[in-house]
Formats: structure tokens, C-alpha cells, sequence
């Protein structure tokens, strides 16, 4: 049987594998049973989260207003105060500006490099305090992975997921513009923001005030990409609780869901999978945990929903309820939930004469993201 990285990253680059290496040295879970955290253990990943936040603000400011009171110096003193050229002309410019840019640059790295520091640290110090284990086999593997990819603000690889294509309702040529604008959004983003400063706030004669107004809003930029990378690294690191925890709910041997309801299930997670635009790892484990639970014997899965819809209707009450506790489930475990995932989960209900009350998503979501165990009574008040 493959194993569970060949469906997600099956060949990581070096960064990958260093990053991965290093949170499978400092990782201290494995010991942990498989169960929600307590409201302690909840509050104390918020206040990581928060602090990491904190440090990154921090380095916006210092970054901020060292390149802010540079170029304020700049045109104070080497450049007689000229918003623009000052007396000399632009080929004595070349070099002050050239030395300017050079001396942002390296200030600039080094913030980078203090921001990924944080995000890769915080990744450790999560993955430790949830319980879970990382490794460079099986299950561990695919959670060190995933979490390394989340420190460095990388986007899911394009993969086949047990023959499930994530993308297969998405134009390849919104594919391609997403990757793009995915991998140039934090240079394009600092770009504009330092031409914002020098050139509008420059115009507007309040250029000595530049270190003042850099040093908040190179803050807040970080504080916006350390908090959503952060958060994204609890996703990955309490998802597999939530798994394992539904799992055990819905695959005991007195109510075992049969064949007809393991192929509803399998092809149901496929096709939430494909609604999310996303092979996100909480979600290449789902499909393998429910492979290896119910010993799903067809490698790749040919997600045929149409058929599988009619086969959701036939089922018993329990299975049923088994069928969409799973999709609940799926629906949640992505950075988002979005709108073609919403609405094929209010279809799903309404095969089985019930009604999703969406809203109540967002319960689940933030018992998720708390390590809170998702109770039968949990799955029960979405409908």
C-alpha cells in the first residue's frame, strides 16, 4: 500500500525537507492519546499564535522605520531636501539611491528571514503542544510535511489524490493565474506599499513623518501574513485529531458501515475535495484514513458522484448519518469552506430528507481550531 506523502508531496524540494527534518527533531508528540485538548492546552496555542504575531509587528516597525528614517536622511541631508532629485542630477543620484536600495534590500531579508524564523518555530512549538507526531514515515511523514509547507506560506501541490484530481472543476488558465499571483502577493503587496510611501506620502510634504507611518504599516502587513500562516499551522496540527476522532465514530464494529456505504463515503470526501480547489493534507488524510479503516481495496478512486447520490438515498438511517457526518467533517478540515463545498453538503442533506443549517459550520470550524472534540451531538446540530 502507498503511502500517505505519495498523494501529497511526493517529491518535497530540499527546503521542504530540512524544514521537515527540523519539527520531526523538535517534535515531542506521539505520547498523547488521540483526544481533544483541554480549554488550558487551547488557550495556550492562542497565546503562541498571539505572541508570534506580536514579535512579527514588532519587525515591521523596526524595519519600517529604519527604511523610512534612511530615506527621510536621505532628503534631509544628502539630497538638500528635494522631494526628488535634489540640486545634483540623476547620474549623481544613481549611486545614493543605488546604495538606498541595496541597504533596503538587505534590511528587507533579514526581516523575511526573521519572519520565516518565527513561522517555522511556531510551527514546532504547536505541533508540541497539540500532541501530534512527526516523522519521515507513514502518517508522521505527511503531517511534518504539511505543516513545513504551512511555515513557508507554500500552496498545496497540484496532485492526484488517490486518483481524486482537487482541481478538476477549476479552468486551467484560472489555475495558472492563481499560482501566480499566489507566489508574487507578498513582493507585489511590499512593493506597492513602498511606493505608497515614497511617492504619494513623499508628494503630500510630510516626509519627515515616513519613519513614523512605515513602521505601522510594514507592522501590520506581518502581523497579517504571521497570523494566517500561524493559523493555518493549527489547522494542520488538530485536523488529525478530528479524523481519527470521527473515524473511530463511525467505523465500530457494532454499526460498521457496509461496502455500498464505504463507496458513498469514499466518492463523497473525493468530490468535497474537488469542490475545494485544494489538496489540502487534512483532507489526503481523510481519504487515506477512511481507506485503510474500511481496507478500500481500488487504489485510485473515479469519483462518480451522480451514481453515488442514488446509492446515499438507498442507505439505512445510521449509515446515512455515518455519509454525512464525513462530509461535515470535509467540509471543515481546508483553510475554508467555500460556496460549491456548502452547496453540495445542502444537497447531500436534502438526499436524506434533512436540513444543513450552514451557519452552524462555523461551530464546528471553531471547535476545530480550538482541539475540541467534535461530538456526535456537534455533527447532529448542523441539521
Amino acid at each position: 500500500m502507498s503511502e500517505p506523502t505519495d498523494h501529497y508531496l511526493p517529491d518535497p524540494n530540499i527546503l521542504e525537507r530540512k524544514v521537515a527534518e527540523y519539527l520531526a527533531r523538535s517534535n515531542e508528540g506521539g505520547g498523547d492519546e488521540w483526544r481533544g485538548r483541554s480549554v488550558a492546552e487551547a488557550a495556550e496555542m492562542q497565546r503562541l499564535i498571539r505572541w508570534s504575531v506580536v514579535w512579527a509587528a514588532v519587525a515591521g516597525i523596526v524595519s519600517g522605520s529604519i527604511i523610512g528614517g534612511v530615506e527621510t536622511w536621505m532628503h534631509l541631508g544628502v539630497l538638500d531636501g528635494d522631494s526628488d532629485a535634489g540640486d545634483a542630477g540623476w547620474r549623481e543620484q544613481l549611486p545614493i539611491w543605488a546604495g538606498f536600495f541595496a541597504f533596503a534590500g538587505v534590511i528587507s531579508a533579514v526581516e523575511i528571514l526573521f519572519l520565516y524564523v518565527l513561522t517555522i518555530r511556531g510551527a514546532a512549538k504547536l505541533s508540541n503542544r497539540s500532541g501530534i507526531a512527526l516523522g519521515h514515515d507513514g502518517y508522521p511523514a505527511l503531517f511534518g510535511l504539511g505543516l513545513a509547507r504551512a511555515a513557508l506560506d507554500l500552496p498545496n501541490p497540484r496532485v492526484l489524490v488517490y486518483g481524486v484530481d482537487p482541481y478538476a472543476y477549476m479552468p486551467g488558465w484560472w489555475i495558472a493565474v492563481r499560482n501566480i499571483a499566489y507566489k508574487m502577493k507578498v513582493g507585489v503587496s511590499s512593493f506597492l506599499l513602498r511606493i505608497f510611501l515614497r511617492r504619494v506620502m513623499g508628494r503630500m510634504a510630510i516626509r519627515g513623518l515616513i519613519p513614523l507611518i512605515a513602521g505601522p504599516l510594514y507592522a501590520l502587513w506581518n502581523a497579517i501574513i504571521v497570523w494566517r500562516i500561524m493559523n493555518e499551522e493549527r489547522l494542520r496540527t488538530l485536523g488529525p485529531f478530528a479524523v481519527e476522532d470521527l473515524l473511530r465514530q463511525v467505523s465500530g464494529e457494532e454499526e460498521r458501515p457496509g461496502p455500498e456505504a464505504v463507496e458513498v463515503m469514499m466518492h463523497g470526501v473525493g468530490e468535497m475535495l474537488m469542490r475545494g480547489h485544494d489538496a489540502h493534507p487534512n483532507q489526503v488524510l481523510l481519504l487515506s484514513r477512511l481507506r485503510r479503516n474500511f481496507n478500500y481495496e481500488s487504489e485510485a478512486i473515479d469519483v462518480d458522484w451522480e451514481r453515488q447520490r442514488t446509492a446515499l438515498r438507498s442507505l439505512e438511517s445510521g449509515e446515512q448519518e455515518a455519509a454525512l457526518n464525513l462530509l461535515t467533517l470535509s467540509s471543515v478540515l481546508g483553510r475554508r469552506t467555500y460556496k460549491e463545498q456548502k452547496k453540495f453538503l445542502l444537497e447531500a442533506h436534502d438526499d436524506c430528507g434533512l436540513t444543513l443549517k450552514p451557519e452552524r459550520l462555523k461551530h464546528l470550524r471553531k471547535r476545530l481550531k480550538e482541539g475540541r472534540t467534535i461530538t456526535p451531538d456537534d455533527y447532529a446540530s448542523v441539521r
